[in-house]
């Protein structure tokens, strides 16, 4: 029988359809497996995992039918220990059931780094070593000394620490600076509206210690400075370098520094006119102001002078920055007189 007459047989053509259909079939059932095993068009958000225990995470992730590793472990001493810091993917994201989500948890015990030695540094040398180590600045204490902010010595909880002892990454140490020969006084900076962490830098920056902390609103790092005693808000304080400032503190979720700031920082522009020097420097202490410039007109002495013009300008409701400079301009009591008649 020839080959194309075997191929027009009802017995091949019957063979023929049967293998089609098994191949078919067989494709179908490769494909629906395939889906089976890669869950091909059926995804989960990935849970939001960051801040819970481990434990809390695994239940979460299991209940999601999902895997976790957990690949990395900082150190983090502002978030609660063994909690998880970051995850990848990230919450909210779809992916397949039995997806690995890769964690970082912090670290249950602290990283430790050895001690630096800071004697003879300059205070501002110490710092930089201290945060270079991941160390914390702690109390300022001064003692006569002609090394004028040098480093005398560094303590921890209240006693000498020798450089190459491992102390926790974060821990706070504190520096004994030389006095100087003559007054180490420096001036309180002003504080008011910055964040709680900020502000205590900026007064170690001026040589100053934290002193009693007052929380109005509620306790923690998201606070603002509300108050500060010394206040520097109305003039100028000095003090002796390692004194204590007290600090209050309100929560910016439910006060308006903004407004409050503007309020406190404004001031009326005084009317001037025809006061005399003395007065002048009395007025604009009063209302936290500066003296600019002060132009006297030719053969004006300083008893005789009246202010006839000032910069900016008196007007009703006109308000400036505290601290803003007040430009003068005098002439001779007698013209100023003449003038008003």
């Amino acid at each position: 029988m020839r080959l194309l007459d075997f191929i027009r047989t009802r017995q091949f053509l019957q063979h023929l359809v049967y293998a089609i259909a098994l191949g078919v079939f067989l494709l179908w059932g490769a494909l629906r497996l395939l889906d089976l095993y890669t869950h091909h068009g059926r995804t989960v958000a990935v849970p939001a995992l960051e801040g819970l225990q481990e434990a809390e995470a695994r239940a979460l992730i299991r209940e999601h039918r999902l895997r976790y590793v957990i690949n990395d472990s900082i150190f983090d001493d502002t978030r609660e220990k063994g909690s998880v810091s970051s995850q990848d993917p990230l919450a909210g994201t779809e992916v397949k059931r039995n997806r690995t989500i890769y964690l970082t948890t912090v670290a249950m015990m602290p990283e430790m780094v050895p001690m630096p030695d800071l004697t003879d540094l300059s205070y501002r040398q110490a710092v930089t070593r201290l945060e270079t180590y991941g160390l914390q600045l702690g109390v300022l204490e001064y003692r006569p000394d002609i090394a004028r902010n040098a480093v005398l010595q560094q303590k921890y909880q209240g006693g000498a620490i020798e450089p190459g002892t491992l102390v926790e990454k974060g821990t706070p140490i504190d520096l004994v600076l030389g006095e100087g020969l003559g007054e180490n006084i420096v001036m309180v900076p002003m504080l008011v509206g910055l964040p709680r962490r900020e502000a205590i830098q900026e007064l170690n920056a001026a040589t100053l210690n934290v002193g009693n902390e007052f929380y109005l609103d509620e306790e923690g790092e998201d606070v603002r400075v509300y108050r500060m005693q010394p206040d520097p808000v109305g003039r100028n304080h000095y003090l002796q370098a390692g004194s204590t400032v007290d600090l209050y503190y309100r929560s910016p979720d439910v006060f308006d520094f903004e407004a409050y700031l503007e309020e406190l920082l404004t001031v009326p522009v005084p009317l001037l006119f025809g006061k005399t020097p003395e007065e002048v420097r009395q007025t604009l202490e009063a209302f936290g102001l500066e003296l600019g410039e002060e132009v006297f007109e030719e053969g004006v002495s300083l008893r005789d002078a009246r202010v006839f013009r000032q910069e900016p300008e008196y007007e009703e409701d006109a308000m400036v920055r505290k601290n803003e400079k007040i430009n003068i301009w005098y002439r001779p009591v007698e013209a100023f007189e003449l003038d008003n008649l």
